[in-house]
């Protein structure tokens, strides 16, 4: 974001994989590496490194995210003189390896207290991305028409790490690269342990990004990214919106865009007050009376629940608002078995 600046990359932990299956509704056994989709692929992407979020205040939010739904703390860091934020990053239980990282400002003047105070705020912040080479990144975002930002290091040397801006070229949202310079340690983090009366997350399925014109989206996913789109909704199947799902090509998790339908749809909604934005992250839990249970037990609400099935087997879902969670809206569901919930 104009004006800000983001602390160098750490942290998450790979599994140094780098061989893919076909692929699979099955969330929960995905590895992570750089795959090819069979398209043109841009940006040598080797792994989703975290999901950061930006929140007033940073303890309660770390309480929040351990208790309910069982993330553990990693590393914490205070602001320098520059940074004008601190944070905590945080390891996310299930098969994903994609890290969670919460921001909150050191002071009035810091610029994640400006995200706070606009539109997007509190909420998503930004996804990082590990990749082959910063340098080769910039390259190919400057030949589709991005300015990468920033586009040179100190003293014009090539960046460690680099955005595509929200209102440069992100569709609303900031993405962050970063190369083997910040990647950290590779080995295989620890498993996280189960947390008493924590939802159960067994994996991050999806985030959703809601945008007037998802096929022009996709296309931009495709293209940059790197990713594959698998599945639409057939026309009707929803009142008030359509959707694409999307395979990222590290098959850590997967990409759903939501396009508004009819005058009074909720996504229109969304985008007419924030832009063209991440509307939800998705998590897939082992046990739904368990993620239930974890609600109850901590006094948070859901809404929007279903449940249906598809093959014969049983699914369920609900969401969490964002007033319950620290600002991000959360979706989570459970599936008889892999294949049954898109």
């Amino acid at each position: 974001m104009a004006g800000g600046r983001h602390r160098p990359l750490r942290y998450h932990r790979a599994t140094g994989s780098t061989n893919h299956g076909p692929i699979t509704h099955d969330t929960a056994n995905h590895d992570t590496g750089t795959h090819n989709t069979g398209g043109t692929r841009l940006l040598d992407i080797v792994r989703i490194d975290h999901i950061s979020i930006a929140v007033p205040e940073l303890e309660p939010e770390l309480q929040l995210l351990e208790r309910l739904f069982g993330f553990r703390r990693a590393g914490q860091w205070t602001s320098d003189s520059d940074s004008g934020y601190d944070g905590m990053s945080m390891d996310v239980p299930g098969s994903s390896n994609i890290g969670w990282e919460v921001l909150a400002p050191d002071s009035p003047d810091s610029y994640i207290q400006r995200f706070l105070d606009g539109p997007n705020g509190p909420g998503f912040h930004h996804i990082a991305f590990e990749v082959a080479d910063v340098r080769g990144a910039n390259t190919e975002l400057r030949a589709l028409g991005i300015d990468p930002w920033p586009a040179a290091g100190e003293d014009g040397a090539t960046p460690v790490e680099t955005y595509i801006h929200p209102r440069g070229g992100g569709s609303g949202f900031l993405f962050q690269f970063f190369g083997p310079e910040l990647a950290g340690d590779r080995s295989p983090r620890e498993p996280v342990p189960d947390v008493d009366h924590s939802l159960g997350i067994i994996a991050i399925n999806h985030l959703s990004h809601a945008h007037p014109r998802a096929d022009e989206l996709a296309g931009w996913y495709e293209r940059v990214l790197g990713m594959e789109s698998f599945h639409r909704s057939e026309g009707g199947e929803y009142a008030d919106f359509t959707t694409r799902v999307l395979e990222t090509s590290t098959r850590q998790m997967r990409w759903e865009l939501i396009e508004p339908q009819g005058e009074d749809s909720f996504v229109a909604r969304f985008i007419e007050a924030r832009g063209p934005s991440i509307h939800h992250v998705t998590f897939e839990v082992g046990d739904w009376k368990r993620a239930i249970a974890a609600c109850t037990h901590h006094g948070v609400p859901i809404f929007g629940a279903r449940e249906g099935e598809t093959d014969g087997g049983t699914w369920r879902e609900a969401f969490i608002h964002p007033r319950h969670t620290g600002g991000f809206l959360a979706q989570f569901f459970w599936q008889e078995r892999p294949g049954l919930w898109i």
